[in-house]
């Protein structure tokens, strides 16, 4: 199952960066959690497909390019650690940011993605995973 879910998780990201937000929603499940990087520093979390989706149209507000790289996967049984980077043009300044580290927690049931948490520092999303670093250079 853990391979599975590496691989729906892949799918969805590519999906996210295609914008082919029917495909990319259809690996959420309906009543996801999802806690992007702004969320977090807002206090605020976008529940459900609705709330995934007005997540996109905030994104597109501020960014003409937003895209997630994911370079490593750490399958933790139904949940899967990502780590990669994040490449956006700002909409208003065309100011790039390009080669950002991120890293996602996401957590699935039967195939779908329930909650997803994104961390810019790598320890924290090894903390918020119940990992150390030494577990991550382990392959955990």
């Amino acid at each position: 199952m853990s391979q599975q879910n590496v691989e729906v998780v892949t799918r969805m990201s590519d999906a996210f960066n295609r914008r082919e937000l029917d495909e990319f929603l259809g690996y959420l499940d309906p009543d996801i959690e999802w806690i992007p990087i702004m969320a977090v520093l807002e206090g605020r979390v976008y529940r459900g497909h609705a709330g995934v989706h007005r997540w996109i149209e905030d994104l597109e507000t501020d960014w003409e390019t937003f895209e997630t790289h994911q370079e490593d996967f750490m399958p933790l049984g139904d949940r899967v650690l990502v780590f990669g980077r994040w490449h956006a043009r700002a909409r208003v300044s065309g100011i790039e940011l390009t080669g950002q580290r991120a890293s996602w927690l996401i957590d699935l049931r039967d195939g779908m993605i329930t909650r997803l948490q994104t961390f810019t520092n790598r320890a924290e999303a090894l903390a918020a995973a119940g990992l150390s670093e030494e577990d991550a250079r382990a392959g955990s």
